[in-house]
């Protein structure tokens, strides 16, 4: 197996002219940060040499920029929860020439807040404005057929009435595996060509949605990393999130959703604040798969997109990323065994006849004519900050965060009161969430043992910590975005991440992905460590690994706008 070796000498990958040299990048305003860099382990034994952008000065957002080109229909949801959220609207199919209107870059918000101001906020105004794509047909989750085709049978002890707190009855139990209608919230911006093939595809992260501009604004619009004036660019809300895709507070199919809260039919149903029939926790498990595969299809099916130049993301964003290069980027091990599509799932021709020689679960099932021949769908990727796969580690601070919803007494095993949800347990969980994305450095630099409050006690369960304080205040705004059954059911689906799952090792799924990738890692990350971007880039045919300096930790692939907008123009455009 090849590993492409990273080279510091920029003569193999050159910059466009317009690219902002290495010595005078700076990276984007940030309080949280000093000028003080945390060092590459360049030490470490590594197939590598790194390429690397250093920064030490801080810059504002210009909010005079150009205006972005924008394609996209508005929805009214003022919350997750309310009657109108996540409720699919007939999708509309794009014309032969593409129509744009305009909208202006939203920066990152700053808080007057004293708490706020402590620390960088990764996420600007967070709303569900889009298009929506519904999936003609019955969409087959992964989970499909595994455990049998509807939830808990009549006589199963979560149905018994000796409880509160279970579900006593349902009249009409949902299908295992089977989202209908499934659908997906989705922004454009830019033109798409004629050849529909000028196409980058945005990945965002846990609680993220679809407007780009909201979270990586400052990588978007003309002559910047994602090139308005060059590329059609697509950002898709994840499968199972609150803003404006099929979830937790979508509404339930095969209920009469009127205001029948008080009638017999649906008792233990979760409802709404307006008494709806919701999914609530029976919404089904969904694995990164799905949300990758429904996606693929909107780009197919709905914007008839011929192939896609790169797809892009972080974090979350970053695994959906992996799962595009598996599932659209790789060559198929074995031509002979066809994959065709179905209800959204992938079934092999020969299914009851499989043996070793069948192809992979989804591997290579996406492809295009393009250039007179059959390609990748997909011909290159850029994933940030994750892993081939949820490691352990991951998995328990996901696992921690969950335990906190649970523990809060109004959780209730998750048939929760729309009007008095835990909100205690969802802001701690967020809480653990804030200390996981950034470093002990960053912390420490920032708040160290100071106080709010100099006249108060300086330790005890009274001590006004700075760092409590602004933990507390992230916790709380959190609470008036997300709610508590769809932030467990997304932490769940993040840890359904494993590109190997079902394909075989990891070095055979990654060795069949032989698309250009450029892995970019954060060298302060903790959650999400360095030597997993190196695994990853040294099983890919056609991997190079990029490092982010940054003492942000995790969160710098948010954070450090101007280092990744760099190594991403600059891999694009060595790879036109």
């Amino acid at each position: 197996m090849n590993t492409t070796t990273v080279s510091s000498d920029n003569n193999s990958h050159p910059p466009p002219p317009s690219l902002v040299s290495s010595s005078s990048l700076s990276s984007s305003s940030r309080s949280f940060h000093d000028d003080i860099r945390v060092s590459a382990a360049t030490t470490r034994p590594s197939p590598y040499f790194y390429s690397t952008i250093s920064t030490s000065k801080s810059t504002s957002i210009n909010k005079n920029d150009s205006p972005l080109l924008l394609s996209q229909q508005q929805l009214t949801l003022i919350s997750p929860l309310s009657p109108a959220a996540n409720t699919p609207l007939k999708s509309s199919q794009p014309s032969t020439t593409t129509t744009t209107t305009t909208t202006t870059t939203t920066a990152r918000a700053k808080s007057s807040d004293a708490n706020d101001s402590a620390m960088d906020d990764e996420y600007g105004n967070m709303e569900s404005s889009g298009k929506i794509y519904t999936h003609p047909q019955p969409y087959h989750l992964e989970s499909f057929g595994l455990f049998g085709h509807h939830v808990l049978p009549s006589n199963h002890p979560m149905l018994s009435s000796s409880s509160s707190s279970k579900l006593s009855s349902t009249s009409s139990p949902l299908p295992r595996g089977v989202l209908n209608p499934a659908f997906i919230n989705y922004n454009t911006y830019g033109n798409l060509n004629s050849t529909r093939d000028n196409v980058l595809v945005i990945c965002h992260a846990l609680t993220g949605n679809s407007s780009l501009e909201a979270w990586w604004g400052e990588l978007l619009g003309p002559g910047k990393a994602f090139d308005t004036d060059r590329y059609f660019v697509v950002c898709c809300n994840i499968l199972g999130s609150c803003y404006g895709s099929c979830g937790p507070g979508s509404l339930r199919p095969g209920m009469m959703n009127g205001n029948n809260s008080g009638s017999s039919s649906g008792v233990g149903v979760p409802r709404n604040k307006e008494g709806q029939a919701i999914y609530g926790i029976d919404f089904p498990d969904i694995s990164v798969r799905d949300t990758v595969r429904l996606q693929l299809l909107m780009l197919k099916n709905e914007l008839k997109i011929n192939s896609i130049k790169c797809v892009i993301g972080g974090s979350f964003g970053g695994m959906q990323t992996m799962e595009y290069c598996v599932m659209a980027g790789a060559t198929r091990p074995d031509m002979g065994q066809r994959m065709m599509m179905g209800c959204g799932g992938a079934v092999m021709v020969n299914r009851n006849e499989a043996s070793s020689a069948a192809v992979p679960y989804g591997l290579g099932e996406f492809t295009t004519r393009r250039n007179g021949r059959i390609e990748p769908f997909v011909r290159s990727a850029v994933p940030i900050a994750c892993g081939a796969r949820h490691t352990a580690w991951q998995i328990a601070i996901s696992e921690t965060q969950r335990q906190a919803v649970y523990a809060d007494p109004k959780w209730n095993n998750g048939r929760i009161d729309p009007h008095d949800p835990p909100n205690a347990g969802l802001s701690v969980a967020r809480q653990i969430g804030m200390v996981s994305y950034r470093t002990p450095l960053g912390y420490h630099q920032k708040f160290g043992r100071a106080l709010t409050d100099e006249s108060g006690p300086s330790y005890g369960s009274r001590a006004p910590w700075q760092v409590k304080s602004y933990l507390e205040y992230q916790g709380k705004k959190f609470l008036d975005r997300f709610d508590p059954v769809t932030y467990v059911k997304l932490t769940e689906q993040m840890d359904s991440h494993d590109v190997s799952r079902g394909r075989g090792t990891m070095e055979e799924v990654l060795s069949h992905v032989e698309i250009p990738v450029c892995v970019l890692g954060i060298d302060s990350d903790i959650l999400y460590p360095l030597r997993e971007q190196e695994e990853i880039a040294s099983l890919l045919p056609n991997g190079e690994l990029k490092i982010i300096h940054s003492d942000a930790g995790h969160d710098g692939f948010l954070l450090e706008q101007d280092q990744v907008a760099a190594h991403i123009k600059s891999f694009l455009y060595s790879h036109e």
